[in-house]
């Protein structure tokens, strides 16, 4: 499949299409409003849980919130080569979660550059764009 929408579409369009329906997975599985980072990692968790899709971990420093998704069968049906479409569909999962939590619209999520010896990772990653 990977290889048939790599294909048929830029890397740009199959990562805004992957976006889009990750932004349909997390209006499909809302998360109720949390109160601590703590209670957001693990409404995250549970959903993921309920899936079998791996699971989060956040990390909040100085400029952002760090995100790591771990064993994602996305990365590992589709392979390395397509990490650079395929995160859209995090980033699209995140974001929706983190917007209907109410954070300004000034906070993005954005995949970060894969590590190869990561394997089945994406790490993301909620911080302040410029408009």
């Amino acid at each position: 499949m990977a290889a048939e929408l790599s294909a048929g579409l830029p890397p740009e369009d199959l990562r805004q299409l992957f976006f889009r329906i990750g932004q349909r997975l997390a209006q499909a599985m809302p998360i109720p409003p949390c109160n601590t980072l703590g209670d957001l990692q693990d409404a995250f968790n549970a959903h993921w849980n309920g899936i079998d899709w791996g699971f989060a971990v956040l990390n909040e420093d100085a400029d952002g919130l760090a995100i790591t998704h771990a064993c994602s069968p996305i990365a590992v049906a589709f392979g390395p080569e397509t990490t650079n479409w395929s995160v859209g569909f995090f980033e699209g999962v995140y974001q929706g979660w983190f917007d209907a939590q109410h954070m300004p619209s000034s906070l993005r999520v954005q995949a970060l550059q894969p590590d190869v010896q990561a394997g089945p990772r994406i790490d993301l990653r909620l911080s302040r764009v410029d408009a």
